[in-house]
């Protein structure tokens, strides 16, 4: 049985040991140890990382009470001594975590009635369940007061290690699991949960706890928080965009958001504008081609290959083009990678492009669809575009000629 250091003293870090085990697993190695400051995990809190004499301990699990440290390297012959150390801000992260997270479960049953179905702490936030269909604004907000208002009362965190049948005495914010020994967590006089994780010794060393979005999950409320250094993190990130953007806007910090408004209007309204001129502009080239194109009989046939000239413009042209009767058109629009296509004629019910074009798609790696009359799709290798442009023009060709 290995000795469980982090429990005795959780902000222990560094301990020597005795290796009693050291297997050969593939290119790791799994090492027992008759001591250990190692966490192997639990309550939803992740295990520990960290050295044995320089090796890296790429994780820890609990097997049959022993904790078998899982490293990239040996770690030397059973009896042998080692130093271990925990990667000291893992731990002092998942820590906080943890706690602030039981404070946050409270805080949420007290402000509405929201009770903690599960829990998951990531590397960048952490995640509570909650079973809630629905979880207003105003509730979270008041969770997130009652929440801080505890860490600042910088109240003392207790573990009792009781029997199952002592449990009644707490009231225990969720049914304990049944196992030999439980080990609840008290966050002084505010809450009280049975929990193998790990903990800070007072709620004033979090720091923080801010709820920074929620999402629906299988009917339930699932919501994120940002605890602890992670959450002051995001306060300096958010405080650093924030000055930048009123010297980019020149303005006030409260006057941000309304100049952000404006020139986004006005965006729009300047690519709206370009739209406009783009179908304007396309018109007149329509034109300018219909003067160029090549007839068959009496019939006429447009085949244009644009660089980046975009939908609306695309579309404007080729409308125009078969705006009188008798007409083809063929367009293609290439960008850095992928192709943009359209087809279209005003020749009736005689020519149908799906049957001329569809065979022509797969060799082209390109997709479209459409009516008798009009087509359009897109290709997703640029490479391809001019070929399939030609083909699409003879294939319409041939049908032009069919027509007589």
């Amino acid at each position: 049985m290995t000795e469980k250091l982090y429990y005795r003293d959780p902000s222990l870090l560094e301990f020597d040991a005795s290796i009693l085990n050291d297997t050969a697993n593939g290119a790791l190695h799994d090492v027992v140890l008759d001591r250990t400051c190692f966490f192997p995990g639990g309550g939803g809190q992740p295990g520990d990382r960290g050295t044995l004499d320089g090796a890296r301990v790429v994780d820890v699990r609990e097997q049959d009470d022993e904790i078998v440290h899982v490293l990239d390297a040996p770690a030397g012959p059973e009896g042998g001594r080692v130093r271990g150390t925990v990667d000291a801000a893992r731990r002092r992260d998942f820590m906080a975590q943890h706690t602030g997270q039981h404070i946050l479960s409270q805080a949420l049953l007290q402000a509405g009635n929201l009770p903690t179905v599960s829990v998951h702490f990531g590397d960048g936030t952490t995640t509570i369940e909650l079973d809630a269909q629905a979880v207003t604004d105003a509730a979270l907000r008041q969770a997130e007061t009652i929440a801080n208002g505890i860490i600042t009362e910088n109240r003392a965190i207790r573990v009792h290690e009781v029997d199952p049948k002592d449990a009644g005495r707490f009231p225990l914010r969720r049914t304990p699991p049944e196992v030999g020994r439980l080990r609840i967590v008290e966050v002084d006089s505010y809450d009280w949960a049975a929990c193998s994780g790990l903990h800070v010794a007072s709620t004033g060393q979090i720091g923080l706890v801010k709820v920074v979005g929620q999402e629906k999950i299988r009917g339930r409320t699932r919501i994120h928080a940002l605890i602890g250094a992670r959450a002051m993190e995001d306060y300096g990130r958010k405080i650093a965009t924030v000055q930048a953007l009123t010297r980019i806007l020149t303005c006030g910090e409260s006057d941000v958001p309304a100049r952000v408004e404006e020139l986004v209007r006005n965006a729009r309204e300047t690519a709206r504008e370009l739209e406009r001129l783009k179908v304007e502009a396309a018109a007149g080239d329509a034109d300018a081609a219909v003067a160029q194109a090549r007839r068959q009989g009496q019939f006429l046939l447009v085949h244009r290959d644009l660089k980046g000239a975009g939908p609306a413009y695309c579309k404007a042209f080729a409308e125009k083009i078969i705006s009188a009767p008798g007409r083809a058109v063929v367009v293609v629009d290439t960008s850095s990678s992928t192709f943009q296509w359209i087809a279209g004629h005003s020749l009736g019910e005689r020519v149908q492009l799906p049957a001329i074009i569809t065979p022509l798609l797969a060799p082209a790696n390109a997709k479209g669809g459409g009516r008798a009359a009009w087509m359009q799709g897109a290709g997703r290798d640029a490479g391809s575009a001019e070929a399939f442009g030609k083909a699409v023009e003879e294939a319409i060709d041939r049908a032009l000629r069919d027509l007589g």
